[in-house]
């Protein structure tokens, strides 16, 4: 008999056992694993995993990223999935439907798949997901104006407000760039995720936008001042930029952002507290 059911914190090294044998092309160490695993950004009965068992043996993981996280609205609770694999003697059994069931059980929280396969979006749309963005935004260096840029904004003190300063703090170690940019109307905080995902340029993704009203008015500014002159881009998704903000590119994102809406708004369900992030993950 088939048991599906949230992992319990004695199963975490068993779970990290399986995603490290189950994806080998991965080529993460174990420590990455068990980075997902380790319940970094939540509470100690917070979810880290759905697992499946058939008479005590593991045949199917999910892992969840749980993250009780400070939002511009207050504190909310986030599940980002990652590493969902069930064995091959298991499929077509409707297992993944009723691992996704229960991962969307709790309306209140928001789920997130931000690295989800190809084959795999009509599941999750069929559970309840929906597309969050499969639009980004591109600049490139234009050669105008610049702003000043803070590269250690813990240092500006009370001029970030009090989430963003725990943000901050969350993501300490974390292979990321953050920074503030002094804006004529005020700091815009910014996270990006640099990566040399294209062999032509080096990709400056935004993957959190303190004020995105901020952005969209100095956008242009804001790309003089990040990028190097040459071969990179500043890369945002669709929804941190209001809708009037004209780029030098708009991109189809290969695989859509999914997610489960729950308490929070679009704007507001960033790529921080996820895989991408704990284990330096490049986006579609």
């Amino acid at each position: 008999m088939l048991e599906i059911a949230y992992a319990p914190p004695s199963d975490a090294q068993a779970v990290a056992d399986f995603m490290h044998a189950a994806f080998p092309r991965a080529k993460w160490p174990m420590a990455g694993w068990q980075a997902i695993t380790s319940g970094r950004w939540g509470a100690a009965a917070d979810p880290f995993a759905i697992t499946v068992r058939d008479q005590g043996a593991l045949v199917g993981v999910l892992g969840l990223i749980t993250a009780t996280r400070p939002t511009r609205g207050g504190m909310v609770k986030t599940m980002n999935m990652t590493s969902w694999y069930v064995s091959k003697s298991h499929r077509g059994q409707g297992v993944g439907s009723k691992m996704l069931a229960l991962v969307t059980a709790d309306p209140a929280v928001t789920v997130t798949n931000f690295s989800s396969a190809r084959a795999a979006v009509p599941v999750v749309e069929r559970a309840g997901f929906s597309v969050l963005d499969d639009k980004r935004l591109v600049w490139r260096h234009g050669g105008g104006s610049v702003l000043p840029v803070h590269h250690e904004p813990l240092a500006l003190g009370d001029a970030l407000p009090a989430h963003e300063v725990r943000i901050l703090a969350d993501h300490a170690g974390l292979d990321l760039k953050s920074v503030a940019v002094e804006t004529p109307d005020g700091f815009c905080l910014l996270i990006l995720s640099v990566k040399q995902k294209h062999d032509a340029y080096v990709t400056h993704e935004v993957i959190y936008v303190g004020d995105p009203v901020l952005f969209a008015r100095y956008a242009r500014e804001i790309a003089d001042s990040l990028l190097p002159k040459g071969a990179a881009v500043l890369s945002v998704d669709r929804r941190f930029v209001a809708a009037d903000v004209v780029p030098d590119a708009v991109e189809d994102i290969p695989v859509p952002r999914l997610y489960t809406a729950g308490a929070v708004p679009p704007v507001d369900v960033d790529v921080l507290y996820s895989e991408i992030v704990l284990l330096g993950m490049k986006l579609y």
